[in-house]
């Protein structure tokens, strides 16, 4: 069975960027990153960047597609390439990721540029009573 996963939140950049580094960010986010293997010198297993700058250009945040994969991987490669050519940038905050298993849930977490991924244990959720299906109340 294949699993999609769902990610909520956004990873926030610590200070505004300049126009010429969201133009740079904007040429890596949605790009399948096969394509770019000896350009960015990364393995060809990872697939499409999923992300996209928020509306108000503070930061960046899954694009809803299906099939995301490898987003802790993704990211360091986004921070490694931005700060290439910008060293100030630095990412923060946290996504979190519920698979449709609702025990499958994690944090993204990124501090000042470190990722680090957090399993979750899920301690209750509701089922429901005609379909027996399980999941987690959203609290937002």
């Amino acid at each position: 069975m294949w699993y999609s996963t769902n990610f909520k939140w956004t990873l926030k950049f610590k200070k505004w960027l300049p126009v010429e580094a969201l133009a740079l960010l904007n040429t890596i986010l949605w790009e399948d990153a096969r394509d770019h293997t000896e350009e960015w010198k990364i393995p060809n297993n990872l697939t499409w960047i999923d992300l996209e700058l928020t509306k108000d250009f503070s930061g960046i945040q899954w694009n809803e597609s299906e099939k995301t994969y490898d987003l802790p991987e993704k990211i360091e490669l986004i921070i490694r390439l931005m700060q290439e050519k910008f060293p100030e940038f630095i990412l923060n905050w946290e996504l979190l990721a519920q698979w449709e298993d609702f025990e499958d849930i994690w944090k993204l977490i990124v501090t000042d540029n470190k990722v680090e991924v957090k399993k979750l244990v899920v301690e209750w959720a509701i089922e429901c009573p005609d379909c027996w299906h399980k999941f987690i109340p959203d609290n937002e």
